[in-house]
């Protein structure tokens, strides 16, 4: 497949700076309009919440009194119901309304990272993907981002909310008795600031460590299913379950030490709580002894106070979540160190460097290959180093090469390396021009290679193609199709051109898949088609029928094929034996 076709990019372009690491400040700031919405609702709905209660409180006790003092009958009940019930409303369709903001602005977020992350596998070279596995790659995209969306909802909004009602309450506690402003700060630092930093340094380690112990043990039993045949054969499935075991119970004990971090943090907001209402009574209040009870001072009204207690036990019911923030927190912070794993730094280069460059590949772009030399040319894969012997070669316009050998030889390598998808050794002379061919996008455009397991993307068949060729026709389109005996397949299915593709033509057989993306290569008219393996599981009628097209109608100046099937293409064309 041409290298133009991997380098194409979405059209949506992340807000995150693709060369900035990822940080829990910039997930706030990627779209802050978006989250000012649901702060504003989870806001209205916590003060309702708070208010409800406090209110509630001083209508029964208010309702109480008036009974008890024979005025129920000219008491107000239908206005302070009415808010009453208004506050019930506002707080439930609140927390509605802010889940459903939230979430929707947390799938914003989620697509943004996921560019994030595609931008960082765009940037990074090709020849080191090998570095991170399908699975782990995977698992960032789904656990690890899972984990850093989740920060906003479970950290910041809970907190941004308790402290807003301190707010609330103290205002109200002001116009009770000011000296009650005094135990509510100490406790609102307490129950903000304080507990949740006591619960984060003695278990913030655990909530680290079991996160990446979690990682590590998916990844496992991955590996179990995979291996499985191959342990019980060999006799090291015991081993294997005890490594298992082992990864499971350190993972139990992070388990334990973080639950009992979250225990002590809320046996310590209770305490908070009971602390704060204690000196409030001590405040509010003094013991007479004449009348050998507990009296509140001047001023200060018992139906206000019912309400200001039951605020309180509403804030203790805000600030209890901020207990477990820490778990998020952790979480979040392993998911974006993993994620910023990924990460590749730029390669910035001069600008008279980049003119230069610019300029050379306008030359290149201009030009027609009639000739490749390479000596002392091989390819290998930077994983293991492996590769082909090393050799020279020299093909010209008009050429058609058979690479044959044994299984392993490095056939595939080599044409690879001339394709300038793998890492190579020696000298590449273009026109008798030296060039580096690895991520020559000038050399990359002029060719096109059929790699072994070419890519199907999860589009109709048509877009497909069009990959090749964007502005081709149907009937372009059908007759490539037809040079590589598709088109009557095609022309069966219901929806023709228009059939939808499975993600990685998982629908199609591996010969389909195959000819498909040769159809593909032919739509791109290059002068160079680079070939590997083309007619695998394909009948002789099949492979009679592809090499006559490749003889005439599409026919390129330079064939390079790597074959182990005899075929038309093979009459005439220079053997290459490795």
């Amino acid at each position: 497949m041409s290298h133009s076709l991997i380098n194409k990019r979405s059209m949506n372009k992340s807000p995150f700076n693709k060369s900035a690491k990822l940080t829990l400040k910039g997930l706030l700031l990627a779209n802050p309009w978006g989250f000012v919405i649901p702060v504003l609702i989870g806001v209205l709905a916590s003060l309702a919440g708070v208010a409800l209660l406090g209110l509630s409180g001083w209508f029964i006790s208010a309702a109480g009194l008036a009974t008890a003092m024979g005025v129920g009958l000219v008491f107000n009940y239908l206005t302070p119901g009415a808010i009453v019930r208004g506050l019930a409303i506002l707080r439930t369709s609140g927390r509605y309304g802010e889940q459903v903001t939230a979430h929707n602005h947390l799938l914003g977020l989620l697509r943004i990272l996921r560019l994030w992350v595609w931008d960082q596998r765009v940037a990074k070279d090709s020849a080191n993907l090998h570095e991170q596995s399908r699975g782990d790659l995977l698992q960032r995209l789904v656990s690890d981002l899972d984990q850093i969306i989740r920060w906003p909802l479970v950290v910041f909004l809970p907190w941004i909310y308790a402290l807003l009602s301190y707010v609330a309450v103290a205002i109200f506690a002001y116009f009770i008795l000011p000296a009650l402003l005094w135990p509510l700060a100490i406790a609102g630092v307490f129950h903000v600031f304080i507990v949740p930093y006591i619960c984060g340094r003695f278990a913030s380690h655990a909530v680290h460590v079991g996160q990446i112990l979690g990682v590590h043990r998916r990844s496992r039993f991955v590996s179990l299913f995979s291996a499985l045949i191959t342990l019980t054969i060999r006799g090291h499935w015991k081993d294997y379950a005890e490594r298992l075991e082992q990864l499971d119970e350190r993972q139990r004990k992070s388990e334990i030490l973080i639950q009992q971090a979250v225990s002590l943090g809320r046996l310590l907001a209770y305490g908070v709580t009971i602390a704060l209402l204690a000196c409030s009574f001590y405040l509010i209040g003094s013991f007479s002894g004449e009348a050998g009870q507990w009296l509140l001072i001047d001023g200060v009204k018992g139906t206000w106070m019912i309400g200001y207690v039951l605020s309180l036990l509403a804030i203790n019911e805000l600030v209890l979540p901020l207990v477990q923030s820490f778990v998020a927190q952790g979480q979040s912070q392993v998911g974006l160190r993993r994620l910023n794993q990924l990460h590749q730094e730029p390669l910035i280069q001069e600008p008279p460097i980049r003119e230069q460059q610019a300029e050379i590949h306008a030359k290149n772009d201009s030009e027609q290959v009639i000739k490749m030399a390479f000596t002392h040319w091989r390819g290998f894969h930077a994983s293991s180093e492996m590769g082909n012997t090393a050799l020279d070669l020299l093909i010209e316009s008009g050429d058609r090469v058979w690479i044959r050998g044994e299984s392993g030889s490095g056939k595939s390598t080599l044409l690879a390396a001339i394709a300038g998808d793998c890492l190579s050794s020696g000298d590449a002379f273009i026109n008798d021009e030296k060039q580096d061919l690895y991520g020559n996008q000038a050399y990359q455009n002029k060719i096109s290679y059929l790699p072994q397991s070419p890519y199907i993307f999860q589009q109709s068949i048509g877009a497909n193609l069009r990959l090749g060729n964007s502005n081709a026709t149907d009937s372009e389109l059908w007759s490539a199709l037809d040079a590589v005996v598709l088109a009557d397949w095609v022309q069966n299915l219901p929806n023709g051109l228009d059939t939808l593709l499975s993600s990685q033509g998982r629908n199609l057989s591996g010969g389909q898949r195959k000819r498909l993306a040769l159809a593909r290569l032919l739509l791109r008219s290059s002068g160079i088609l680079l070939l590997d393996e083309p007619f695998d599981g394909l009948d002789k009628a099949t492979i009679e029928h592809i090499c006559s097209s490749l003889q005439n109608e599409y026919k390129p100046d330079i064939l390079v094929l790597v074959s182990h099937v005899e075929s038309q293409l093979g009459i005439g064309a220079r053997i290459i034996e490795l």
